[in-house]
């Protein structure tokens, strides 16, 4: 027999992952708690917790758990987990009151429950949702394990992402007292554009951009304080940065609503004139950007920390996202990594062979034309392209022919040619005289 936990308090509204059942719920217990989040587990249950598991159950259709997140099969664990927290608290119910939201919030809880794992990763990406553990979120049969964030995909904590959404969690061994709630936010990445001319793209080189980004305040050094000055203890928390709230049996704990979970505060006299006790400032900062040769138009080149620093905590700083806008060449056209040139040659040339100069990227060269070459014929110049990204080789320029012909002809340049033509079209042969 089992109980579905449908909701906790005032402050829990709707679960946070899906719908969770105790299973064999002790009375004391299941009289004290009609809801959870899942994932957050309660500190007056966690004795119990060793005894019993979490099962989670779902009725929604399985989904690619790429495509639920946006990310691409070869994504990295950090970019499957910034991609979940970014989703999860889009679409979390207590936020999102659409009708759809609760739906596509299990469903985001499952696709990372999946790709946190890279065992179950693994399986799926080779056998889909049939893999065995698919259908339930956890550990060996799709239940929780005891103990913190040990037995969760990933050894991820869903305690933190309630932190960090609503600023509070449940007390238990993971949660302690005075914990920094934003210990974990990162600050935001910074987008700029740049445009380049084609060689730049081509032979890569070093380029300097300009950023107005976050940064910790340099008079302060990020403490909001004035030199000398310290901090007050928060009076309504006494320093912990939480309040906790006893609920049949159990605690929960929120952060503390007069110091916003910091523990203390600054008093008027002691911020920092500069910040304003924010301790961070915005500065105009101009960052140098490395161009690899051989990028592509719409390339992003990622510089790392160089983007805001968290507005709360001390967390890293966001990175810096270049993207590249190529201006075209008025004398080559690019394929990739090969160059395409349109090389005009007369058309006695084409006929009888010979050689030409023609420009490339890495200066011009001879270029041996074949007897008989006709309109559009293509000659590659092997290795001659550009270098490839990902490799040492390059690739190849590819010359097509453009034959010209004279618009008129004049004196013996006309009796060359109606001679030439007399040879092999009898129309133009002289008409003998009757």
């Amino acid at each position: 027999m089992s109980t579905t936990i449908t909701s906790m308090s005032r402050l829990i509204k709707v679960p946070l992952m899906s719908v969770i059942s105790i299973q064999r719920v002790r009375p004391a217990l299941n009289k004290g708690i009609k809801c959870c989040s899942v994932g957050v587990l309660p500190s007056a249950y966690h004795y119990h917790q060793q005894k019993r598991a979490f099962h989670a159950s779902s009725s929604i259709q399985k989904e690619d758990p790429y495509k639920v997140l946006g990310t691409s099969k070869n994504a990295s664990q950090s970019e499957i987990k910034k991609a979940y927290y970014k989703l999860a608290k889009q679409y979390h119910p207590d936020t999102n009151k659409d009708k759809d939201a609760r739906e596509k919030f299990v469903q985001i809880q499952e696709a990372y429950e999946i790709l946190s794992d890279e065992e179950k990763r693994k399986q799926y990406d080779q056998f889909g949702h049939g893999f065995e553990g698919a259908g339930g979120m956890g550990g060996s049969g799709g239940y929780y394990s005891s103990g913190g964030g040990a037995g969760f995909p990933g050894g991820f904590d869903p305690n933190d992402i309630f932190s960090q959404f609503f600023g509070g969690g449940f007390g238990g061994a993971n949660n302690a007292a005075g914990a920094d709630p934003f210990r974990t936010m990162s600050g935001e990445d910074i987008q700029v554009p740049l445009t380049i001319d084609f060689m730049e793209a081509v032979k890569g080189g070093k380029k300097t951009v300009t950023v107005n980004r976050v940064t910790n305040c340099h008079t302060c050094h990020g403490s909001g304080l004035k030199t000398g000055k310290k901090k007050t203890q928060c009076g309504v928390c006494h320093g912990t940065g939480v309040q906790t709230v006893q609920m049949g049996g159990f605690h929960m704990q929120s952060t503390c609503h007069a110091c916003g979970g910091a523990g203390s505060s600054i008093p008027h006299d002691a911020k920092c004139p500069t910040c304003n006790s924010l301790g961070k400032v915005r500065e105009r900062k101009q960052v140098d950007v490395t161009i690899p040769a051989g990028v592509d138009n719409n390339s992003r080149i990622r510089v790392p920390g160089a983007g805001d620093a968290p507005l709360k905590g001390k967390g890293p700083f966001g990175d810096l996202f270049v993207s590249l806008n190529i201006l075209p060449s008025k004398t080559f056209r690019r394929q990739d990594a090969d160059i395409f040139y349109d090389a005009k040659i007369p058309f006695y040339k084409a006929m009888l062979g010979g050689k030409i100069r023609i420009p490339t990227i890495d200066g011009e060269v001879d270029l041996k034309v074949p007897v008989g070459s006709q309109p559009d014929d293509n000659i590659a110049l092997r290795g001659r392209g550009i270098q490839r990204l990902r490799g040492s080789s390059r690739g190849d320029q590819i010359v097509r022919l453009k034959i010209e012909f004279p618009r008129s002809l004049r004196g013996q340049q006309k009796e060359i040619i109606e001679k030439y033509a007399a040879l092999v079209d009898e129309e133009y042969k002289p008409k003998k005289d009757d």
